[in-house]
């Protein structure tokens, strides 16, 4: 069974400040990662990714980081503001989603 767990379960941060979001996977076949923001009565949205052989994808103000060999990966959240308040997912797969 492959796991993906997220950390912490809750996060206060500072409007301006830096938001930090952890996720361990304990599967190495798994090649590809995503990070979705959901708001409440709301679709989950997608947020941005990362392929397995990559260290570190930025996008705006988002930016996600890989540990391959510690099986961890990280969403940084720069300026944080109140909008960005919201539950965070991190998925994995084995393959590339369609038109990535």
């Amino acid at each position: 069974q492959q796991q993906v767990k997220q950390n912490p379960p809750s996060l206060s941060v500072t409007e301006g400040g830096i938001s930090i979001l952890n996720c361990d996977y304990d599967n190495t076949v798994l090649d590809y990662f995503q990070w979705y923001r959901k708001y409440p009565m709301k679709s989950l949205a997608f947020l941005i990714s990362i392929s397995s052989v990559l260290e570190k994808n930025e996008d705006g103000r988002f930016a996600v980081f890989h540990n391959r060999s510690a099986k961890h990966l990280s969403l940084h959240i720069s300026a944080s503001q109140p909008g960005d308040s919201a539950l965070y997912l991190c998925t994995a797969s084995t393959r590339c989603s369609p038109g990535t």
